[in-house]
C-alpha cells in the first residue's frame, strides 16, 4: 500500500515539474546559441556592473548576428566603462552605420569623443 502511494506522488511530482508552464520547460524552449538570448545575459551582467563578462556576451552575440546594433552599441558602453574609451567610440561607430536611429547611442558617441579620457 504504502509502495502504491509513494509510487502515485512520484508520479504527480514529475507530471508538475514537467508540465508546461514548469520552469524546466520553460528552460528547455531557451536556445542558449542566439543573438538575442547572449545580448540579454549581457544585459543582465551590465545591470550587475560585470563589463568583462558583459563584453564577452556582446561579441558571442555580434558573433551569431554581425549587425546587431544594439549589440554593439552597448558593447562600446561597456569598453568605455572598462577603461577603453577608444574600442568604446570605435564600437558605437559600427553600431551607428548599422542603425544610425539609436538616439542613446549617439549621445554617448558624442560625450565620449569628446571626452579627454582617450
Amino acid at each position: 500500500m504504502k509502495k502504491i502511494i509513494v509510487l502515485g506522488l512520484i508520479l504527480m511530482l514529475s507530471l508538475i515539474a514537467f508540465s508546461k508552464n514548469s520552469f524546466a520547460a520553460k528552460m528547455k524552449a531557451v536556445n542558449v546559441h542566439s543573438a538575442k538570448f547572449q545580448y540579454d545575459k549581457a544585459l543582465g551582467a551590465m545591470k550587475g556592473k560585470y563589463y568583462i563578462d558583459a563584453i564577452q556576451h556582446f561579441q558571442k552575440a555580434i558573433l551569431i548576428k554581425p549587425h546587431f546594433a544594439l549589440a554593439w552599441a552597448h558593447m562600446g558602453v561597456a569598453l568605455h566603462r572598462l577603461g577603453f574609451p577608444s574600442l568604446g567610440i570605435v564600437s558605437l561607430q559600427k553600431a551607428l552605420q548599422y542603425d544610425p536611429n539609436i538616439k542613446w547611442a549617439k549621445i554617448k558617441l558624442k560625450k565620449y569623443i569628446a571626452s579627454p579620457r582617450r
